[in-house]
């Protein structure tokens, strides 16, 4: 396993890039829908998928402490790899590919409403919209997908060290609702390609150093 010190940076900050990232998201979607949807709906979608996600980790996580310490360093540094590579892949859309952040959370929005919802088929208004498990589905899809990717990175930092990951994701999430607290807007202007960047480079930095000290236990070395 590998040394202590790494185990504890690497696990807060997994975490705490992973749930930003992917929370960020969600946020922005839930406070954009929430006139559109009803507040009692985005709560009870976010709630659902939040407890949907920690689940996820929990079962993941237990995955993991079923293997040896060689493949968890070997699982774990794969899996924190392929997320690497979407962050930096985002970081090349948003900064080189000409994307735009605030487009693509707009179309989301726009899909979240009417393509789920019957309300915006019906041109009813946000008084009409009625407090039920089935309006909350909406928020709850996206929650869950974000959060699932979010509990793969959390699942295999967690694996190191649990009380760090749990820290890292608390932290981020804290974070979250400040600013989403304070305006909307901090969200959206944020550049998403710097978020993307700076989580690309750590989860490559540490996804490297468990698969190659998996790679090196293996051997011997």
């Amino acid at each position: 396993m590998v040394l202590v010190p790494v185990v504890v940076i690497g696990s807060f900050l997994l975490a705490f890039k992973a749930v930003l990232i992917e929370g960020s998201e969600v946020t922005i979607l839930s406070l954009a829908t929430v006139k559109r949807i009803g507040k009692n709906n985005v709560l009870l979608g976010v709630a659902l998928g939040g407890l949907g996600s920690i689940l996820t980790f929990a079962v993941v996580r237990e995955f993991f402490l079923l293997l040896s310490d060689i493949a968890i360093n070997l699982v774990a540094g794969v899996v924190i790899l392929y997320f690497s590579y979407r962050f930096l892949r985002g970081f090349y859309k948003y900064y080189f590919g000409g994307k735009s952040f605030r487009v693509k959370m707009e179309k989301m929005e726009n899909e979240l409403v009417q393509k789920k919802m019957g309300h915006a088929r019906t041109g009813e208004n946000q008084s009409a919209i009625t407090f039920s498990l089935t309006n909350s589905l909406p928020v709850f899809s996206i929650t869950m997908t974000e959060g699932f990717e979010a509990s793969l990175v959390l699942a295999a930092a967690g694996s190191f060290n649990l009380e760090w990951t749990a820290v890292g994701a608390a932290i981020s999430i804290i974070v979250l609702v400040i600013i989403s607290a304070i305006s909307y807007d901090y969200l959206m202007q944020f550049p998403r390609w710097l978020l993307d960047l700076i989580g690309g480079c750590v989860l490559l930095t540490f996804g490297a150093f468990f698969l190659v000290s998996g790679i090196l236990e293996a051997l011997g070395i």
